[in-house]
């Protein structure tokens, strides 16, 4: 959670106490820093020297008028107030509610904080304070003194949400924008054009469609686009007299007299799916097109397949790249699991992709509006596991100071996906298998059962079959994860997919780092496919991105690729077959020569690819009397 450049970050203190303005110029200064307490997130945590907070723009007001001349000001500048911290209490003139109320009438966007510290508001509830003001979503309410890590983490956290609402604020619009430009594109046109849905019902019809069939849109969703149809050919419409149509099937159907008289019109009607990601599709376009004084079929063929290629792409969800027969196997495995609310289990090594599949699985279903929620199991401790997937409640352990609603309840209508499965403890084991089988889940602490609408997909590198006959995982939660397994390959078994994938991952970083690369050289693909890659298509994309780092001219070469790669071990390049183990000094030296050599001993781009800060680098040299060389 991060300001970026560019984004707005002024931030108003409205008190009438010179202390309080002084207190947050020292918390918010640009170079605080936080307060770590935990000596294991030290021990391995970033060595990074940027600052924690980004630098923010303080404005001061100590009455509620003058905050609000402030804030007016902002907005006619162009350069509004993102966060406003506001007393409750601020004799003589108007207090901190009224000022809010007047804010609020100026500019409904700033994010605002209430602080208070007299006994009269203290136990006053915050819907009482607040229980005649609007947009609640942006208020919220703290007590004096606070503490400087509160005020830290709640100002960041307000300005990152005025900028992500800004942005989706403008992008809503630009949508609004296009679609009024696509609807006056066809109403432009020459055809008669509509949309249906799945169920036959209208989605949209331009002017032309309207006025064919003399009906208002209000009309037409009343009808379906077959019955509209027989309706067209049979006459039954006002104004019809001397049309027919020209079928999809190559039907020609005559007016009501039968004639062929120079008044008549012909009109070809084409149909087309509008693909959504389902196989069933999003719905129907319905293309009515007057052909009466010319009867170039094949040209108006082509265009409505045009048209329909356009929307299919519009409406596709991405899909993985790789086009072998075994990763053809699998999408095709992913788009009947899409269809149903089937249970997955997507199994594989590490970095094989098995979140993408998951995701894909996610994205191509009815819940693909709903949220898609992960959850590594390796990664935390056993009862953390239990409160993340749970939740629980106020005292529910020590440390439980307040409710937490779990990743089941946060997931309601979409999708969680339990990475690296065969890690979960079997006491865990036994509550996952509950909450598949009743569909409703307990917070930890609480007796209350809370229903529950989700879909799981487990993923595993392990063979979970040897873990049930080891006694690590339960027998029947096997059987009830597995019920659709998904099994994808090492890349090291589908080599046809290592160029399109490198060609990906080429495109890729290269217009991510600013680098005019656009191929790989004969040697560099050689190298690439004659690795093992026990790391998978992981390990694959981090070698492309350190070879564009280093690969200064335009074909990407083979010796800016990773020595593993052009070394490999006799097993075809998997470390894993080396027991030995060495010291983490000894690797981090060996690290920090190999950089310093294949960058040309440049402290600035050896920093970079190493994702260290400068100086972090020069104590590391010279931890181990190394030389920096030039800079």
């Amino acid at each position: 959670m991060e300001l970026t450049h560019g984004d707005n970050n002024r931030v108003l203190i409205v008190d009438d106490q010179k202390e309080i303005h002084r207190d947050f110029e020292e918390i918010l200064q640009a170079d605080a820093t936080p307060a770590s307490t935990d000596e294991l997130a030290d021990a391995f945590g970033s060595e990074e020297d940027s600052p924690f907070l980004p630098k923010f723009e303080l404005l001061h007001a100590s009455s509620g008028e003058a905050a609000c001349e402030m804030v007016g000001a902002g907005l006619e500048s162009n350069r509004p107030i993102a966060v406003a911290y506001v007393d409750v209490r601020m004799p003589p003139g108007i207090d901190g509610i009224e000022t809010i109320r007047r804010i609020r009438k100026i500019d409904r966007a700033v994010e605002i904080v209430i602080m208070t510290a007299y006994a009269e508001y203290a136990d006053v509830p915050l819907t009482r304070i607040i229980q005649t003001m609007e947009t609640l979503d942006k208020l919220l309410y703290i007590r004096k003194p606070f503490t400087r890590e509160e005020i830290q983490q709640t100002t960041l956290s307000l300005a990152v949400k005025w900028n992500v609402e800004r942005a989706l604020t403008e992008k809503q619009g630009q949508l609004k924008r296009n679609f009024r430009r696509l609807e006056a594109v066809l109403d432009a046109t020459g055809d008669a054009i509509a949309m249906y849905d799945t169920a036959g019902r209208l989605v949209f019809a331009n002017q032309r469609y309207e006025k064919l069939f003399d009906m208002a849109q209000s009309e037409l969703r009343e009808i379906s686009p077959d019955a509209l149809t027989k309706r067209f050919q049979a006459h039954d419409l006002p104004d019809l007299e001397g049309r027919r149509v020209f079928g999809d099937g190559g039907e020609i159907v005559m007016d009501a007299n039968g004639g062929r008289n120079s008044g008549q019109r012909l009109f070809y009607r084409s149909t087309a799916p509008v693909r959504g990601g389902e196989e069933d599709g999003a719905g129907q376009l319905v293309v009515y097109r007057d052909v009466s004084g010319e009867m170039e079929i094949e040209r108006m063929k082509a265009e409505v397949l045009r048209l329909r290629t356009i929307l299919e792409t519009t409406y596709s969800v991405p899909g993985m790249v790789g086009s072998g027969a075994a990763m053809q196997r699998v999408y095709g495995l992913v788009q009947h699991a899409a269809e149903s609310e089937v249970t997955v289990l997507i199994s594989g090594e590490t970095g094989t992709g098995k979140e993408l599949v998951a995701r894909a699985l996610h994205f191509n279903s009815v819940r693909e509006n709903g949220p898609f929620l992960a959850i590594n199991c390796a990664a935390l401790p056993a009862d953390l596991i239990e409160s993340e997937l749970f939740g629980h409640e106020e005292g529910a352990f020590t440390g439980a100071t307040r409710q937490k609603i779990g990743l089941f309840e946060r997931a309601d209508e979409g999708t969680v996906l339990l990475d690296e499965i065969g890690e979960m403890p079997l006491p865990l084991q036994a509550r996952l298998l509950r909450v598949l089988q009743e569909r409703e889940i307990q917070r930890l602490g609480g007796t209350a059962a809370i229903p529950i609408d989700v879909r799981v997909i487990a993923a595993t590198n392990k063979d979970l079959t040897n873990e049930v006959r080891a006694g690590v995982f339960r027998r029947d939660l096997f059987y009830r994860l597995a019920v659709f397994p998904i099994e994808i390959p090492p890349l090291r078994q589908r080599r046809e997919d290592i160029p399109p994938l490198a060609a990906h991952f080429l495109e890729k970083y290269a217009e991510r780092h600013n680098k005019s690369i656009s191929s790989l050289s004969a040697a560099a693909l050689r190298a690439l496919l004659q690795y093992n890659w026990p790391g998978n298509v992981r390990e694959l994309e981090n070698a492309i991105e350190r070879a564009v780092l280093l690969e200064m001219s335009e074909a990407l070469q083979a010796d800016n690729l990773p020595p593993l790669l052009l070394n490999p071990a006799p097993d075809g390049g998997d470390p894993s077959a080396d027991e030995s183990v060495l010291p983490m000094e000894v690797v981090e030296r060996r690290t920090l020569e190999h950089a310093l050599r294949a960058l040309g001993h440049n402290v600035s781009d050896t920093a970079r690819a190493l994702r260290i800060s400068r100086a972090t680098l020069y104590r590391k040299l010279k931890k181990y009397d190394l030389s920096s060389g030039s800079n």
